[in-house]
């Protein structure tokens, strides 16, 4: 009987623990779907760009808008309470298997997340920063933080490389009208286009499985 008990009140702070767990992953869920959002709106810019040779040039405009593809939002799942109680066989004790074996999914299942980030940043790295590492980069400046989603200290970056003047007279622009025309830069545009898209679809389901199994704990802790 004391084991039972024991057990319950381990059963209903570890659920509580969770429902904590999952709150904070439906922020951080926000905030990478915000990041990706961002994203595509950048892209969608600049695919206008492309496809419209007749449109001005306006390098400062292109480095807001091109800036933030060097940046990935990264992802976390905030599952410490889920992996204690796994190295610990705490839950071996739990009335409620069902819930539990929802937990297991919900978990696993970030990989899939996991997934879609880690494409994307081997994509940045294998494709998009060696084909922007051939064009001079003197348009950055301050106003290129402007639109980038990131740590705040990336703006003391900035800042820090406007200070570095540019003595060597270098119009960047005939560079980046070739660039623009390039099947390659369109590609990838195209191509973190569409993984822009996949990855708020996975989120948003994310986010409805994590509300759902939210709504199941509440109910579960309060009969």
């Amino acid at each position: 009987m004391k084991e039972d008990n024991a057990n319950h009140v381990a059963e209903i702070n570890f659920y509580q623990d969770i429902l904590d767990d999952l709150e904070k992953d439906k922020q951080k869920i926000n905030g990478i779907r915000e990041f990706n959002k961002h994203s595509i709106e950048m892209v969608t810019w600049l695919l206008e760009d492309v496809r419209n040779p007749a449109l001005p040039l306006n390098l400062v405009e292109f480095g807001i808008h091109v800036e933030p593809l060097y940046y990935n939002e990264t992802t976390i799942s905030f599952n410490a309470s889920f992996e204690a109680s796994k190295s610990t066989g705490t839950f071996n004790g739990f009335i409620n298997k069902v819930l539990y074996k929802e937990l297991i999914q919900y978990y696993s299942e970030f990989s899939q997340i996991e997934s879609v980030n880690n494409s994307t940043l081997r994509f940045l790295e294998n494709h998009f920063e060696p084909l922007m590492s051939k064009h001079v980069k003197n348009y950055l400046s301050d106003t290129s933080a402007m639109m980038v989603m990131a740590q705040e200290s990336n703006h003391f970056f900035y800042e820090h490389l406007k200070s570095i003047e540019d003595k060597r007279n270098r119009n960047p622009e005939p560079e980046i009208k070739e660039l623009l025309q390039s099947p390659e830069f369109e590609s990838f545009l195209i191509g973190d286009l569409g993984r822009s898209f996949n990855s708020i679809a996975k989120l948003e389901n994310r986010f409805s499985q994590a509300e759902i199994i939210q709504s199941q704990i509440k109910e579960f802790l309060e009969n």
